[in-house]
C-alpha cells in the first residue's frame, strides 16, 4: 500500500528532506519539502494553530502524477540552531508517507487509524537526531503497511471523508471578487498587485482567508468577498471551514511571501 516515507524539516535555513526511504529522487524530494511544508503552516501564527500531530492529506507530490502523500507536522528539539524561533519553539518537521493514487480510497479508509499510530510515534521522537535514523523511520513505516494489510480498519470513516483529499494545486485555491460581488477563480500565475483582496482557500487547515492586498479597501467590497467566501464555506465544505480577515500588513506579507515559495517552485 505505502511505497515509502520522507522526512522533511524546517533547517536554519528552510524546509529540506533530511531522511528519503522512498523512489522518488532527491530533486522532487526537495521541491515536495519546500512546497508542502510552506502549503502545512500557510497563515499559521502560533504553533497551537498549526494543528500538529494531525493528519493531513493527501497530497499529490511534485512531478509524480500518480503519487499521494499522507502528512503529519510536529517538533523536536534542535541539536544545533542559530535561529532564535527554533531554540526557543522546536524544528518543525514532517513525515510523509507516500502511496500510488489508485490505492486513495482504501488509504482513507484507514485515516484515522494511521493518525493514531502516527501520534504515538511522533510523540516519542524528541531529537533531531532521531529524524534523521533510518531504521527508527523504516519501523514506522513497517508498522503503517501493517495497519494497511488488516482487514478492519476497526475505526468508521465518514461517508464525506474525500474532502480532505488535496487536489493537484496543492490543497491550495485562489478566488477574487468585483465591486458587483461577482466571485472569480485566479491561478498562480495572476499578478497579486493588481488586485484589491484575495480568497484563500487552505484546505489543509480547513480555513479560508480574507487578504486585503491594499492598505485601504471599501467596506462594500470586503462585504462581498466575505459573503462569497461564506458561501464556499456552506455549499463546498458544509461550513466546517473557518473563516479569517487578514488586515494586518505584517501578517499579509508573511501569506504572499509564502505564495511567491510556491510559485517559484512550481515553475521550475
Amino acid at each position: 500500500m505505502f511505497s515509502g516515507l520522507i522526512v522533511t524539516t524546517m533547517g536554519d535555513r528552510g524546509p529540506y528532506p533530511l531522511l528519503n526511504l522512498s523512489p522518488i529522487p532527491e530533486d522532487t524530494a526537495e521541491n515536495l519539502s519546500v512546497i508542502g511544508m510552506t502549503i502545512l503552516f500557510m497563515g499559521a501564527g502560533t504553533l497551537a494553530e498549526r494543528q500538529h500531530y494531525r493528519l493531513h492529506g493527501s497530497l499529490p507530490i511534485p512531478n509524480n502524477p500518480n503519487i499521494e502523500a499522507l502528512a503529519m507536522s510536529f517538533t523536536v528539539s534542535p541539536t544545533e540552531t542559530t535561529d532564535i524561533r527554533i531554540d526557543q519553539h522546536g524544528r518543525e518537521s514532517t513525515i510523509w508517507l507516500l502511496f500510488e493514487s489508485e490505492n486513495r480510497k482504501t488509504v482513507f479508509q484507514f485515516h484515522p487509524a494511521i493518525e493514531r499510530a502516527l501520534q504515538e510515534e511522533t510523540k516519542n521522537i524528541k531529537d533531531e537526531k532521531d529524524l534523521s535514523d533510518p531504521e527508527k523511520m523504516q519501523k514506522i513505516l513497517s508498522r503503517i503497511k501493517q495497519i494497511c494489510e488488516s482487514p478492519d480498519p476497526h475505526v468508521p470513516v465518514p461517508v464525506d471523508s474525500d474532502q480532505s483529499y488535496i487536489h493537484e494545486k496543492g490543497g491550495l485555491e485562489f478566488f477574487t471578487v468585483n465591486t458587483e460581488g461577482d466571485l472569480r477563480e485566479i491561478n498562480l500565475q495572476t499578478d497579486l498587485g493588481a488586485l484589491s483582496v484575495l480568497i484563500l482557500v487552505n484546505t489543509l487547515l480547513k480555513r479560508i482567508f480574507l487578504i486585503e492586498l491594499k492598505d485601504s479597501i471599501s467596506q462594500h467590497l470586503m462585504f462581498h468577498a466575505g459573503a462569497s467566501a461564506s458561501n464556499i464555506n456552506t455549499n463546498r465544505f458544509k461550513s466546517r471551514f473557518s473563516i479569517r480577515n487578514v488586515s494586518d500588513p505584517m501578517e499579509r506579507e508573511m501569506i504572499l511571501e509564502k505564495i511567491g515559495v510556491i510559485q517559484e517552485i512550481g515553475s521550475q
